[in-house]
């Protein structure tokens, strides 16, 4: 199998909003206390998927919650933490750095509308492009969410480090800087 890497992009006029399927989800932005909580979500949600992070402290989390450019939201449906996605303003564009559901709340049609509530909060600051980084060793339904929201391949290349997730399972990360 030959693994791809992809840049996706998404200006405000290509959005397709997924809206959310339930009322007890609720989203919130995390703040520099809360990096337990964002450590627990980042590591679980990317688990044989990506690795950077992984050996993180508690002090670099607070540093990274702490950025001004950085916001980390949290998901969570009656009180029980399920997701997040993570936001880094860059000029007038936004980079989704990190986003997913915890591995029981997948399959539950919450993807699309988290990836929406993402979306509508870049570009609420004001972001006239968000864009993001993804692979083919990624979450198989990854891709096919970021497309149905209307984000688009802007580049396309050969993954040569691909991530084995028996390597993230053990703790053996490869020479890849995340996914």
């Amino acid at each position: 199998m030959t693994h791809r890497s992809f840049l996706l992009e998404l200006t405000p006029e290509r959005f397709r909003p997924r809206p959310l399927p339930t009322a007890d989800l609720n989203i919130a932005r995390a703040a520099a206390g809360d990096e337990s909580r964002a450590r627990f979500l980042w590591t679980e949600v990317g688990r044989d998927y990506w690795a950077e992070r992984i050996r993180w402290s508690g002090a670099r989390w607070r540093r990274h919650l702490s950025d001004a450019a950085v916001s980390f939201w949290i998901a969570s449906c009656s009180e029980q933490d399920i997701g997040f996605f993570e936001l880094r303003m860059k000029g007038t564009s936004i980079k989704l750095e990190g986003f997913g559901l915890l591995s029981a709340w997948r399959g539950k049609g919450l993807g699309g509308a988290l990836l929406s509530a993402a979306t509508q909060h870049a570009f609420a600051t004001g972001a006239r492009r968000i864009w993001l980084h993804t692979a083919t060793d990624d979450h198989p339904n990854a891709l096919p969410n970021y497309e149905a929201r209307g984000y688009r391949v802007y580049r396309q290349t050969e993954l040569r480090n691909p991530m084995p997730p028996q390597a993230v399972a053990r703790g053996r990360l490869p020479g890849r800087n995340g996914a």
